[in-house]
Parts: structure tokens; sequence; C-alpha cells
């Protein structure tokens, strides 16, 4: 560690953030050098396993990080300031947040393990980071993307029993191929012009929930299988969870593929008053193939304007897009210890 570096100053846009988190105690501090490896610690802290501030070709590999069983006792696995890390292959147990970031862009978290943090993953001012096959259980919020970030991927990650799966704020952000079970939400979409594909979310108290005021967010190619709600969406106009022709897997979905295509001959409407009971009350399948609905389907498709706040899928698919992760899922009887 070098002695310390850029001190913050109360002119500062961000001097409390600053002093409030990158200047704490820490295991391991790695201030202002650079290609630092940081390999095979393990410690139980109050206070940061590793701070890294001001550097950038840091590797944190290998780490155990315990933390306080209270969050509000403890502090982060490892904190980033202003720094561009690879965080892999590491453990982080309890406390605040497993890994912390303040602009910190092009961070690599990848193939980490967390457990009852507050958030697994935290970034806050930080874009172009990548988020990789972390796992996370007992979480307030597995993996959460905050502020106005841009950029970031979060990909083939695997979130459960959690308060929240995964929230992703900022904007042209890719989101894809992770699985969200048994979470009160499975995940939350305040983001704009992001892509979500190919997420499986599972027995979830409520599968999406739709955050964004503006409909400009791609969901699409997405399994929802067995959630208590398939999506709530309570904000901004209709959002249409549709992109060229194809929609995403319900597995509660009424409606048959007559022509072989793929798609449900059928809209699906996760929000209706109807179709988000499908699966949960008996005899709402065979209400929502009523003929009284069905002229109300066909006035909505006739004069949009007439449709409702909530979410529509225009091109519900017939057969989930990852078949493998959902058949596994259905065969557990306790779906938390299957393995993505």
């Amino acid at each position: 560690t070098s002695p310390d570096v850029r001190r913050g100053n109360d002119t500062d846009w961000d001097y409390a953030v600053q002093m409030g988190y990158g200047f704490g105690d820490a295991a391991v501090d790695v201030v202002g050098v650079s290609g630092t490896l940081v390999d095979g610690v393990w410690t139980r802290t109050p206070s940061n396993g590793v701070l890294l501030r001001d550097t950038n070709g840091t590797v944190v590999e290998g780490v155990t990080v315990v933390g306080e069983e209270e969050w509000m006792d403890g502090f982060m696995g490892v904190m980033s300031m202003r720094a561009r890390p690879v965080v892999q292959d590491s453990t982080f147990v309890e406390g605040r947040d497993g890994v912390y970031t303040h602009l910190s862009d092009g961070i690599v978290v990848r193939d980490n393990r967390m457990r009852g943090n507050r958030f697994g993953v935290h970034l806050m001012y930080t874009s172009d980071a990548l988020l990789a096959n972390n796992t996370v259980r007992d979480a307030g919020i597995g993996l959460v993307v905050m502020t106005r970030p841009e950029g970031n991927a979060l990909v083939d990650n695997d979130v459960r029993s959690s308060n929240a799966g995964m929230s992703v704020a900022g904007g042209r952000s890719y989101v894809a191929g992770n699985v969200l079970v048994e979470n009160r939400y499975g995940l939350q979409t305040p983001s704009r012009r992001t892509l979500y594909e190919r997420n499986v979310l599972a027995y979830n108290d409520v599968g999406l929930r739709a955050s964004s005021i503006l409909p400009t967010n791609r969901v699409v190619s997405n399994d929802f299988v067995h959630n208590d709600l398939p999506v709530t969406a309570a904000l901004g106009p209709l959002q249409v969870l549709t992109v060229d022709g194809r929609g995403n897997y319900w597995a509660d979905a009424p409606g048959f593929d007559r022509d072989g295509d793929g798609v449900i001959e059928r809209e699906y409407a996760p929000t209706g008053a109807v179709d988000r009971l499908v699966g949960r009350v008996g005899g709402a399948r065979t209400l929502a193939h009523s003929p009284g609905l069905a002229a109300v389907r066909a006035l909505g498709e006739a004069v949009p304007g007439l449709r409702g706040t909530g979410a529509l899928d225009t091109a519900p698919l017939a057969r989930p897009v990852r078949p493998e992760v959902v058949a596994a899922l259905n065969r557990s009887t306790d779906a938390t210890e299957v393995r993505a």
C-alpha cells in the first residue's frame, strides 16, 4: 500500500461517500498502487475485508470474508472506490455488501459466492461492469445496480431465497442467463433501454417487477415458471413484453400453438385480472378462454388506446427457452437446491 492518495475534500460532490466508505478500516488495504494480487486471504471482521482505492490491475481471488450477522453492524467484503479490479472465486458471508463499488467503471465480479449479505453485489456510479456467474443466497438483494450507470452486463448469476433477486437501474445494459428462484421479487427493472433475455424467474412471490416509468426496456425470451404473481407493473403506460413477434415463456399461460411456430395464438396479460390467476385459482383457465374475454381482447387489439396499464405479451412462447433449467426446477422438491 502506498501513502494515502487523493484524500477527499469537502468540495467534492461525493465527499460524504468517500469519507464514509473509502477511508475505513480493512483487513487488507490496496491504495494508490496497481498490479496487485490479493489471494487466499481469510478474515472475520466487522469492517471491510479488502479495501481498494485508486488502483488498477488489481485481482482479488480466493478470498473469504465473514462479516457481522446483523448487516447494519458490518461493512463490505470488498470495497472498491475509483478502482477497476477483478474480484473472483471468493466467498462473502454476511456483513453489509459482498462487493460494493463507487466510481469503479470496468470492474469484473465473477464466480463468487455470497450469503446473508444486505446486497451480494452493489454497484454505485459504476458503468461497463461485468457481473457473471455469481451465486447469492439469503440476501436483501442479490445483485443491485443503482444511480445512473450505463453499459453493465449481468449474466449467468444465480440468486435464491432473497428479498429480491436482481434490481437493475441505469441504462443500456444487458441482463441475460440469470436464474432467480424463490425470492420475494425475482427481477426488478427500474432501468431504461436495457435488454433482459434468457433469464429464468421461478417460484418467486413476484416474477418481474416492471418498475420503469417509460417502457423502453426489451424483455424477451425469458422463462416465467410458477411465480405467485408473474408480473407487477404499477407505473407508466402499458409495458409490452414482446420484441419482433416473439415474447416470453409463461408456464401458466392459457392458449394453444396450433400452427407449431412456437408462439401461442393468444395474447397473455400477466397483470390481467384473469390471466394472472391461471394456474393458481380453480376455474381461471376456463374463464380465460371465455367468449366475453375474447371479445375484450379483440377490442384491445383493434383499439390499443383502450388498454389499461400493466403488462402484455402479444406473442407468448409455447415452450421454455431454457428447458433443461425449467425441468430441473420443476422436478425438484426443494427448488433452492438445483443449480443452473
